[in-house]
């Protein structure tokens, strides 16, 4: 069987038009009939299409009010989220900064944890109150940006 014909093409244009046999010419039709390609070519269009019409005929379109009426909730939600980030990083960092105020306070009027800085403080390991400045950063700066940008990635 050759892998090629002349009349392959005028048999798929035919075919991917709808015209059935009955429409096409004499000759036409009669080549179909006995040219392998070409009755492959319009078996495949005629499957092709008759899964197209089946497909279409289940397929359920939802309402157009409805699609429009989602579409508004979803531009209002992002808007919401979108307003809400900068707000979400002001109470972040003023919550670093009430807990930084309250463990101030703490240390100022507890005589055990003055000891302990005191003890820190002249600790061989850590000079100049190098551990106590590391404390105080992490828990005044990178504790609310790592959450600032863990809240972001919602």
């Amino acid at each position: 069987m050759p892998a090629e014909c002349e009349f392959e093409s005028e048999t798929l244009t035919a075919a991917l038009q709808g015209r059935r046999p009955r429409q096409l010419d004499a000759e036409l039709r009669a080549h179909i009939a006995t040219c392998g390609v070409c009755a492959d070519v319009a078996a495949a269009v005629s499957a092709v299409e008759t899964l197209r019409d089946e497909t279409r005929a289940e397929a359920v379109i939802p309402d157009s009010g409805r699609v429009w009426w989602l579409a508004q909730l979803r531009a209002r939600r992002e808007a919401a989220e979108t307003a809400c980030s900068p707000i979400t990083a002001v109470q972040v960092i003023a919550f670093a900064a009430g807990a930084g105020f309250v463990g101030a306070c703490f240390g100022a009027t507890s005589t055990s944890f003055q000891s302990a800085l005191r003890w820190v403080a002249t600790h061989p390991l850590a000079p100049a109150h190098g551990l106590l400045a590391i404390g105080m950063a992490v828990l005044l700066f990178v504790i609310p940006v790592a959450a600032w940008l863990a809240m972001g990635r919602d």
